[in-house]
């Protein structure tokens, strides 16, 4: 039987706050339950976890204004942020309704991945059957889980698809579920051992590439939430929500900073992104249109400082340097051709275009009627940028350090056959 990763008697154990399964606080039994019960169990410990996160703001909003409605109303406006943050479309009024708060997807992925590492643990997932009894119920209940969900949530003005419902949400579990057996039982390690060496090279430039790119986006939101501030503040005080709305305004406004982030990012790509269809933000001009008084949507430029702000494209080329850099490195001691070098290095561009049209298709959507059915980036225009401003770099940094490299080779064997009795070796 394949050993588990981390499986270690218990005089070797050391406490590690980051690896503890998630649902004891001591480290279960390897292999104490059998896998479709500790699925289940992961499976609706994340159901509801996912969706008390999603309640409680609407709950602590509903005791703050007196309890006046019936309880199930907050828990229907919970359901529909769950819902959101898998990207569940709702139909509101006739209107589609589709926006992804990141920071809440994000965080229920998470909770995917801890709690299916937990089930594996229990389960004593050691073999590729053994995945598959643990992922399968998991992904299963979830769905189902879902789809409950989508038909509690459809009442009044707003519907949504339990059957769309359930299917969406399979695959973010599949997903998220498959990503934690995979990283404890330590599967994932041992397959990528398996893939061609130019193809990891490839795969670890395209993460340095597009850690690099969201670094680009960070600084972005940052210097533009600093800049404007005060009309941050300015609408806060218009909106007059008290401490408890306000409270919820913060917590929107967090969720939505990942957005917020691949936003910015297309920015420094050059594409830029729009908040409705009247108003695009991108480093050839700024127009504004008609946008809700929200706090968080102050720290929108008004304007920028045109042709200086061309320079953010140095960001993305230095994240394809870094990826060129970083395949050289992996691939020039293994006496790989160059066309394979180059490949690995076109590779990673394209890895890491595929991989940022991924996050800025979930990153907008539709929140409203005309005005604001489009908000985002356009996910072709982010890939195309993304391979020219990272892939194509990528590719000439690792020409030039081969030049460099065989130049020096050449000047190296020139020296030595110049040296006394060096004809002669």
């Amino acid at each position: 039987m394949r050993p588990i990763r981390g499986r270690t008697s218990d005089h070797e154990r050391v406490p590690d706050l980051l690896t503890r399964p998630l649902l004891r606080r001591e480290e279960p039994a390897w292999g104490s339950r059998v896998p479709w019960l500790a699925s289940v169990l992961a499976s609706g410990w994340v159901l509801i976890a996912a969706l008390a996160l999603s309640v409680l703001p609407a709950i602590a909003v509903w005791i703050t204004d007196g309890a006046g409605s019936p309880v199930v109303d907050p828990g229907r406006f919970g359901t529909w942020i769950w819902l959101s943050a898998h990207r569940v479309g709702l139909d509101v009024a006739g209107v589609d309704f589709a926006f992804a708060p990141l920071g809440l997807t994000m965080l229920v992925v998470l909770l995917m991945h801890r709690s299916a590492r937990w089930a594996a643990h229990q389960a004593g997932t050691a073999t590729p059957k053994g995945m598959i009894a643990v992922i399968v119920p998991s992904v299963v209940l979830y769905a189902l889980g879902a789809g409950l969900l989508a038909a509690f949530a459809s009442a009044g003005d707003v519907s949504v698809s339990p059957l769309a419902a359930a299917g969406i949400a399979a695959l973010w579990a599949l997903v998220g579920f498959s990503a934690g057996v995979l990283h404890e039982t330590g599967f994932d390690e041992e397959w990528l051992d398996r893939v061609a060496p130019e193809v990891r090279a490839a795969l670890a430039g395209s993460g340095v590439a597009m850690a690099g790119l969201v670094l680009c986006g960070v600084v972005l939101v940052v210097v533009s939430t600093v800049a404007n501030a005060g009309q941050i503040g300015m609408l806060a005080e218009a909106l007059d929500a008290g401490a408890m709305g306000n409270a919820v305004l913060a917590v929107g406004g967090a969720v939505i900073v990942p957005n917020a982030v691949i936003w910015a990012t297309s920015f420094s790509l050059g594409p830029g992104f729009a908040v409705g269809t009247e108003t695009i933000i991108a480093p050839d001009g700024v127009q504004h249109g008609m946008m809700p008084a929200v706090p968080a949507l102050g720290a929108l430029p008004s304007d920028v400082p045109s042709p200086w702000v061309w320079l953010v494209l140095l960001g993305p080329i230095a994240s394809g340097v870094a990826a060129g850099m970083l395949v050289y490195r992996r691939l020039a001691l293994s006496e790989e051709p160059l066309s394979i070098i180059m490949l690995a290095a076109g590779g990673s561009g394209a890895a890491a275009s595929l991989g940022m049209s991924a996050l800025a298709a979930l990153s907008g959507g539709s929140v409203g009627a005309v005005r604001l059915s489009v908000i985002g980036p356009v996910a072709w225009e982010v890939a195309a940028m993304t391979f020219l401003t990272v892939g194509v770099p990528a590719m000439v940094t690792v020409a030039l350090l081969m030049w460099r490299h065989t130049r020096s080779m050449t000047s190296a064997e020139a020296h030595a056959a110049a040296e006394p009795g060096g004809a002669g070796l």
